[in-house]
C-alpha cells in the first residue's frame, strides 16, 4: 500500500465521544534492545478506565515534531487480550530510550471522516479490506465466507477443487488491480492464498488431512466474525472448526489477520490459536509442502516459474531453483528466521518476505515452490493443557529486495522491547 505524503494516522477509537476536558494523556517509555531496529511495531498497554473516552489518539516522540502511525485495539490482538495501542517506530537504536507522548484527540466538527482502511461487502459472501483515498476504494485483502458442502466439487473435478473445504485470504498488489494469490485454481488448487493447516493429523485412533480435505475433512469458519476498520490497519478475526473424515470437530482455531498500510508495501500479521478438548490430544504433522503456514501466489505464476527465485539469509538463489527440507533424508533448510520469494506476475516482479517468529514451535522445516508458494511447518502435540499459538508476518511489495532489507524486517518482528508508562 502507498503512504500519502503528510498523512497523519490517528488511533481511532470506537467509543462514545467525550468533552475535551476528559481526554486522556500519558507518557510512555520504550527501551531498545540489543540491535538497531527500523519500522518496529510496539504494543503499548493502555490503562483506560471506564468513562475515559476519546475519538482518537495522537502519538508524538518527546522532542519530535512528527506524529507516529498508531492504532488502538480495545480488546488487543489475539494472544494479548487486553487494550493495546500499536505504534510504528521508524527507527530505534540499540539501547536507546524513546519517550512518547500519547494524547486523546477530540472529534472533528461535522461529519466524521471515513477510516482509511475499511471492510466492504462485495456480493453476498465476500468482504474486501479497502484503502480509501480521495474518494476511491482500493482492495488490499479479501475473504469469502463459505459453508462447507461436500457436494460443491465442480463436475469432473476432485475434492481438492471444492471451493468450500477451507477458509483462506486473498491479497492484492498496491494498485488493487492485480490479485496476487490463488484460489481453487491451477495445477495445485489445494494451495490457496494465505492459509494454515496440516495434512497428517492423528487423534483418537483417527487420521485427518485439513490441507487437501479429500476424504470428507474440512475447516469451517463460523459466520460470526470480527472485522475492524482503522486509520493504519484493518483486522479480521474468525473462529475455525477443524473437522475430521467423519464430520466431527476435533479442534478449534481462532485465526487473525491484520493488514497494515506501510511505506512501500503491505505488511500482514498472522496469528492463530488452536485448542482441543480431546483427552488424548491431537498430533499435528505433515510435510513441508502441505502443512503449516503458507503463501500461495496466483496460479498464473505457474507459467513464469522459471523466473521465480528465493532470497534467503545466505543470499540470492538462482531463478528456477528451490531448496526444501526433505522428509526421507530429514535434511534441508530448517529454522530460517525469514525467507523471501520473488516472482513474476502480469509482467511485474513482486516479492513476498515470509517471517517466522522465534517463539513459534521448532524445528521449522522450509518449503519453496517456484510456481509461487512459500511456507514452513513443524510437528506439535496439541493437548487441553498445551494449546498452539503461532505468529507470522508477511511483507508484500512490487519489485525486488535485498538480504539487508529482509534482515531488518526480521529483527523488527522478533524484537522484544520494554515499554512502560512513566
Amino acid at each position: 500500500m502507498k503512504r500519502i505524503t503528510g498523512f497523519v494516522c490517528l488511533a481511532l477509537l470506537c467509543m462514545p465521544l467525550a468533552a475535551r476536558g476528559q481526554l486522556p494523556a500519558w507518557r510512555y517509555e520504550v527501551v531498545g534492545g540489543k540491535e538497531d531496529l527500523k519500522n518496529v511495531i510496539v504494543a503499548l498497554p493502555l490503562d483506560l478506565k471506564k468513562g475515559t473516552y476519546a475519538y482518537a489518539f495522537m502519538v508524538l516522540p518527546v522532542g519530535g515534531q512528527k506524529s507516529l502511525y498508531a492504532q488502538y485495539l480495545s480488546e488487543g490482538r489475539l494472544g494479548s487480550d487486553k487494550p493495546e495501542l500499536l505504534v510504528l517506530i521508524p527507527e530505534l537504536k540499540s539501547g536507546q530510550t524513546m519517550e512518547l507522548d500519547i494524547r486523546g484527540v477530540p472529534p472533528p466538527p461535522g461529519i466524521l471522516p471515513p477510516p482509511r482502511l475499511q471492510w466492504r461487502v462485495q456480493g453476498s459472501e465476500t468482504h474486501q479490506l479497502c484503502l480509501y483515498e480521495r474518494g476511491k476504494f482500493t482492495p488490499v485483502l479479501s475473504y469469502t465466507q463459505f459453508t462447507f458442502d461436500p457436494k460443491a466439487t465442480p463436475p469432473k473435478k476432485t475434492p481438492l477443487e471444492n471451493p468450500t473445504i477451507k477458509p483462506y485470504h486473498h491479497v492484492y498488489d498496491s494498485t488493487g488491480a492485480v490479485l496476487l494469490t490463488n484460489g481453487p485454481d491451477g495445477k495445485f488448487p489445494h494451495h490457496r492464498g494465505i492459509y494454515f493447516g496440516f495434512n497428517n493429523i492423528s487423534y483418537s485412533g483417527k487420521k485427518a488431512d485439513v490441507w487437501h480435505c479429500r476424504n470428507g475433512e474440512s475447516q469451517r469458519a463460523d459466520p460470526k466474525q470480527i472485522r475492524l476498520n482503522g486509520g493504519w490497519f484493518g483486522l479480521h478475526r474468525l473462529n475455525v472448526g477443524w473437522h475430521g473424515q467423519d464430520g466431527a470437530k476435533f479442534a478449534d482455531e481462532t485465526r487473525e489477520l491484520a493488514a497494515f498500510e506501510m511505506p512501500g508495501g503491505t505488511l500482514i500479521d498472522f496469528r492463530s490459536q488452536l485448542m482441543t478438548d480431546l483427552a488424548d490430544g491431537v498430533k499435528l504433522d505433515g510435510d513441508p509442502q502441505h502443512a503449516g503456514f503458507h503463501f500461495r501466489a496466483n496460479a498464473k505464476v505457474e507459467g513464469t516459474a522459471k523466473k521465480t527465485y528465493f532470497l534467503r539469509p545466505d543470499g540470492k538463489g538462482k531463478e528456477g531453483e528451490e531448496k526444501n527440507w526433505e522428509p526421507k533424508s530429514k535434511k534441508g533448510p530448517v529454522n530460517l528466521p525469514w525467507n523471501a520469494m520473488c516472482f513474476e506476475l502480469e509482467g511485474k516482479r513482486y516479492t513476498v518476505v515470509y517471517l517466522d517468529h522465534p517463539d513459534n514451535p521448532k524445528e521449522v522445516r522450509q518449503s519453496e515452490r517456484t510456481y509461487g508458494r512459500i511456507g514452513t511447518y513443524f510437528e506439535y502435540q496439541l493437548t487441553k493443557e498445551k494449546p498452539l499459538f503461532v505468529r507470522y508476518r508477511l511483507w508484500i511489495q512490487e519489485g525486488e529486495m535485498t538480504v539487508d532489507q529482509c534482515d531488518a524486517m526480521s529483527k523488527a518482528f522478533a524484537a522484544k522491547l520494554q515499554a512502560a508508562k512513566k
